[in-house]
């Protein structure tokens, strides 16, 4: 027993849980393969209890050109690790005076200094997963905006391609770093490029808007995509008596249908014209900014920090909102991805945003929201994807 007191692990850590840390952070902490591997190796030969108890201090006594062996490295390349992992405060070299390790004065590889430093790497962790999810967000803007100039490009008209401004545009365009390049990037060089792509989007917006003959049809807007996807599809909220399904139970995805789901003397069933009347009358309202005001608080924060200075909410602000709003949803990328193959960008951000805003519906809450997008998604598929109807019993609650 010592009178000593050395450093201990977090509440709840164990060596193991050290060494896990380690492997998760050897690319931030410039840990190769074959340092790693050495570290590891002779921090498992400690007793785990040396790592978590005040009265003892985890030591690695055995030789070095026993461990170098062991390692199948040379003596030399083992005292490089070993001088490395020292000066990056990972360990600390004790021996004696003629260079040997003894269990005796504690002389070997200690690891008192790591494990000193483990809430730094715990703090660190959290850094590299943050720049993780910041990275991969950036890269999701990025594919938006290059589907939304592809799809105004492909829609242009052949005397508007020849225009020196979207000329100057396309050559931007083309100027921009190929997807697989982006995974490298530093992340303030990525930032900085999503940033600029977001401008040239913005610029290409507003050459389109400024010449009426700049497309051979009309640009995809929400309205445009509602109607050519509902033409024969337009039905109204049920006022049958709503199943109030179990808290418990999973997301419904009643609430965005299509087909009528009450009995004969329904609403529902009953509207016809006026219904279709009705509802192409909402179509024809639906703007950005109507659609800014169907969205739920944390939307509308999503979609301002996307408009940003610029003065005209437009389609691209709400769709690139939708792109960082999907992981606080929970909301797979994957799935995220599928309903943009299927729907486009504006159908899947039109289908989030009502995910999104059911989440707080008085009944029937959605509390699964990928759960919701898949199965909107294949709803869509078969052709019973209702959008309007949702949005207008949207519409009504939100009192628009």
């Amino acid at each position: 027993m010592t009178d000593r007191t050395f450093p201990t692990l977090p509440q709840g850590h164990q060596r193991f849980s050290v060494e896990q840390l380690l492997i998760e952070l050897a690319p931030a902490l410039g840990l190769r393969g074959g340092r790693l591997h050495a570290l590891l190796y002779m921090m498992k030969q400690t007793a785990p209890g040396d790592w978590t108890r005040p009265d003892r201090e985890p030591v690695y006594f055995a030789p070095q050109d026993q461990t170098a062996e062991a390692l199948n490295k040379t003596r030399r390349a083992l005292y490089d690790d070993e001088a490395a992992l020292e000066a990056a405060g990972l360990i600390e070299k004790r021996v004696k005076g003629n260079g040997s390790r003894s269990p005796f004065g504690g002389c070997g590889i200690v690891f008192s200094r790591l494990i000193a430093l483990v809430p730094d790497l715990m703090h660190l962790k959290e850094q590299v997963a943050a720049e993780r999810l910041r990275r991969k967000e950036m890269r999701n803007r990025r594919s938006t905006y290059v589907r939304h100039i592809k799809r105004h490009l492909r829609d242009a008209t052949d005397f508007s391609l020849a225009h020196p401004r979207l000329l100057s545009i396309i050559e931007g365009f083309d100027a921009w770093p190929e997807a697989a390049r982006l995974a490298n990037m530093q992340i303030e060089a990525l930032e900085h490029h999503v940033t600029e792509a977001q401008a040239l989007c913005t610029t290409l917006d507003d050459f389109f808007e400024t010449r009426r003959d700049s497309t051979a049809k009309a640009a995809e807007n929400f309205p445009c995509f509602i109607q050519e996807n509902n033409q024969d599809n337009l039905s109204v909220i049920c006022n049958a008596n709503v199943d109030k399904g179990s808290a418990g139970k999973p997301a419904r995805t009643e609430l965005i249908c299509s087909e009528p789901i009450g009995p004969e003397d329904c609403l529902e069933n009953k509207c016809g014209a006026e219904s279709a009347e009705r509802n192409t009358q909402f179509i024809t309202q639906l703007t950005p900014e109507r659609i800014f005001k169907l969205a739920s608080s944390d939307m509308q924060a999503y979609i301002l920090a996307c408009q940003g200075e610029i003065p005209t909410l437009r389609e691209l602000h709400i769709i690139d909102a939708t792109t960082r709003i999907i992981h606080p949803l929970g909301i797979n990328h994957d799935a995220w991805i599928k309903a943009v193959n299927l729907m486009g960008d504006v159908g899947a951000a039109l289908c989030v945003l009502l995910i999104d805003a059911n989440r707080s519906h008085p009944t029937t809450p959605v509390r699964n929201p990928g759960g919701a997008l898949r199965a909107m998604t294949a709803r869509h598929k078969t052709g019973k994807l209702n959008l309007v109807g949702s949005l207008i019993g949207l519409a009504r609650r939100r009192g628009l």
